[in-house]
């Protein structure tokens, strides 16, 4: 699925993941300063920050896509697990050999702690999760939108004590006599409704123009035209003297 550049900073995607990226460093090298100060604090995060950013794009492009998204459960919690697993390992590495060895001289801890490879990989879980949390918002906001859009293209018209949903896009055109309109349809069926023209207009998207008194037409059925007729399907619709070509055009 296409991605709308409104769920991003500046309509790019980019400069948003960059973003996010810059603030997430400076926001955790905050939150786990130590007696040891804010550089050792921040140096950290910039050894660690690399798997994390491994691990969520992993689990965002393609574990989601091709488990999750393809409900393949099994094997996104596998992938899932074993990133996870493999992030806390690596991470557990270079704290102990970049950090704790390296700036604090102190190797007490040991290599394969347990308790510090379980919280290694707490930590870069809590990071997935929050990441994945925001893109499957994104990816259900965009559904929304397609439901929204796809709702949108179907007319409901009530005739006969009936309502009959229509696509929009299968109206050729729409006649309309007193308090009554017609709608002539693709399949050559007609509907015909108690209503105006002028109301109908309203409710029929920008392709349909009014081009006399008593018609509408969708300009994307329009086979061909002249200064008096307006030729759709096997029907020739009167076309009023004031209606420009720009009108059947654009």
């Amino acid at each position: 699925m296409k991605p709308n550049t409104n769920f991003y900073l500046f309509g790019s995607r980019i400069a948003t993941h960059c973003i996010f990226w810059v603030l997430y460093y400076i926001l955790f090298g905050l939150i786990w300063v130590s007696e040891e100060g804010y550089l050792a604090s921040f140096y950290l995060e910039f050894v660690l920050l690399p798997i994390r950013i491994l691990a969520v794009y992993i689990t965002l492009y393609y574990l989601l896509p091709q488990f999750l998204l393809q409900r393949k459960y099994k094997e996104f919690f596998l992938g899932y697990g074993l990133t996870l697993l493999l992030g806390g390992v690596l991470q557990r590495v270079l704290i102990h050999l970049f950090y704790e060895e390296l700036l604090l001289n102190d190797s007490s801890a040991g290599l394969f702690s347990v308790m510090m490879l379980v919280r290694a990989i707490v930590l870069i879980n809590t990071t997935v999760l929050f990441v994945l949390g925001a893109k499957l918002f994104q990816l259900w906001a965009l559904e929304q939108e397609k439901n929204k859009s796809l709702e949108s293209e179907i007319l409901e018209i009530r005739s006969n004590r009936k309502t009959h949903r229509v696509p929009v896009d299968s109206i050729l055109f729409v006649e309309g006599l007193g308090n009554y309109v017609t709608f002539h349809l693709e399949d050559k069926s007609k509907i015909t409704s108690y209503g105006s023209i002028k109301k109908t207009l309203e409710q029929l998207p920008s392709n349909f123009r009014r081009v006399h008194k008593s018609f509408i037409v969708n300009k994307e059925h329009i086979k061909s035209y002249d200064a008096l007729t307006i030729d759709i399907q096997d029907n020739s619709i009167p076309r009023g003297k004031s209606i420009a070509d720009d009108v059947l055009l654009n």
